[in-house]
């Protein structure tokens, strides 16, 4: 399986369909590692147990091919978390859809970019200056 090293953005985390303003919204986070990456996603807290949900599936936007697709019980670790190695997507726009027992869904949209591309929330900090003028002119 090829390995696809671009970092993930996070774009829309929305609920629709049944229920959609009741069920409450996922949380995510994005983590990349030299050699592996993260897609992290907790399910809301709620009364329901992760083996009443039903199906949750990774969708390519522009294709609309199926890439995952799984029973919520089988991916979630504890009671709300799922992981999911992110490696094996190329580049594109991707959403996860989750059903949720209440009905309607869970949904966040994602956008994987081109290995290379670094979004500007992941670039690293620049250095300060190391222009010594102002310090001076106090000291």
């Amino acid at each position: 399986m090829a390995q696809h090293n671009g970092f993930i953005e996070l774009h829309l985390i929305e609920n629709t369909g049944e229920n959609a303003d009741k069920i409450g919204l996922l949380t995510a986070e994005f983590v990349h590692y030299t050699d592996c990456q993260q897609l992290k996603v907790w399910l809301p807290k709620s009364e329901y147990n992760k083996c009443d949900y039903g199906i949750y599936k990774i969708v390519n936007k522009l294709t609309q091919d199926i890439v995952e697709q799984e029973l919520v019980e089988l991916k979630v670790s504890g009671n709300t978390q799922m992981l999911f190695d992110t490696l094996c997507l190329s580049d594109g726009d991707y959403s996860l859809e989750i059903e949720h027992p209440k009905g309607g869904k869970h949904y966040l949209h994602f956008q994987k970019h081109a290995e290379g591309f670094v979004p500007e929330k992941f670039r690293p900090v620049e250095p300060p200056s190391s222009d010594d003028t102002m310090r001076k002119m106090f000291w």
